[in-house]
């Protein structure tokens, strides 16, 4: 049994390229190549196929999935308690989360986390979908992800912090120094929304609404909404959170109508929660998870 195989067997379908998984385990591309050929001579069957879109894997790996990521979260766990018994904790815990979490909180965890565990990294992958982040947990593809409560799945939830939907506003607005922005205003204005349903705090908001937002401009990330924001072509209605790094000439106000967002870290509910994941939780919220 090889746990470097293993890890580079899953670092490839994560990627799903070869050389960008070599590159991030510190390997060659042939020295990758060379341990999945390996896995399929021992095994007896292909595990991965290529094309020219890329790499898929075959229905095999699909079926030896869940024990390969089980067997690599015992290794942590045990490296984990290797580390306690000799006093220094070390290893990996992969993590998941969204945009604004990302912007505007994720570099003060980690930062707060590595000051005091020098020798765990942090495997960080990002969504703009809750659902995608739930079903990356539920797979086991990252270890713990920040998500909006109530979930789709069945997860254990670690409260986080808690925000607000905004209005946000050109700089030269003509209710931008006013303390609260009105509902029944935002159908008589141009708008800047997300062009995939995915923020479903906005959806149901907006739905719940007697006047109807007719957006102007469909977009892909919170980052573009906000330059367009800036360039007066519209408001918008985001999160308060994504203000807190705001890098763009916009100001935003409250809705006189409230809606709130539970921001939660969420691990999959079944059994106890690894270590290193467990301490990330405990650092990032100052509780010990449930």
């Amino acid at each position: 049994m090889s746990i470097q195989k293993y890890r580079a067997l899953l670092k490839v379908i994560e990627l799903g390229n070869i050389t960008r998984a070599a590159e991030q385990l510190g390997y060659t591309q042939p020295a990758v190549s060379k341990m999945i050929a390996d896995l399929e001579s021992e095994w007896g069957t292909a595990l991965l196929q290529r094309n020219k879109t890329g790499i898929r894997i075959t229905a095999a790996t699909k079926y030896l999935l869940p024990v390969l990521r089980s067997i690599i979260e015992d290794c942590a766990e045990l490296e984990y308690c290797i580390g306690e018994l000799q006093g220094q904790r070390a290893g990996l815990v992969r993590v998941a989360a969204f945009a604004s979490v990302v912007d505007s909180c994720i570099p003060q965890i980690i930062r707060r986390f590595q000051s005091v565990y020098p020798h765990i990294d942090v495997d960080l992958r990002i969504s703009e979908k809750y659902l995608e982040i739930e079903n990356w947990i539920i797979q086991g593809e990252v270890d713990c992800g920040f998500v909006s409560a109530p979930t789709a799945y069945d997860l254990k939830l670690a409260f986080y912090r808690q925000d607000e939907l905004i209005a946000v506003l050109p700089p030269d607005h003509p209710l931008a120094g006013e303390a609260v922005f009105p509902v029944s205003q935002l159908e008589r204005e141009d708008s800047v929304i997300l062009k995939e349903a995915a923020d479903f705090e906005v959806l149901h908001f907006l739905e719940q609404l007697p006047c109807k937002l007719k957006p102007h401009y469909l977009v892909n990330g919170d980052h573009t909404i906000l330059a367009m924001i800036e360039a007066g072509l519209g408001i918008s209605v985001m999160h308060s959170l994504s203000m807190e790094s705001n890098r763009y000439h916009v100001v935003w106000k409250p809705f006189d109508t409230h809606q709130y967002r539970k921001i939660c870290i969420a691990t999959q509910n079944s059994g106890k929660i690894p270590g290193l994941t467990r301490l990330f939780i405990q650092s990032a919220t100052g509780e010990e998870p449930g």
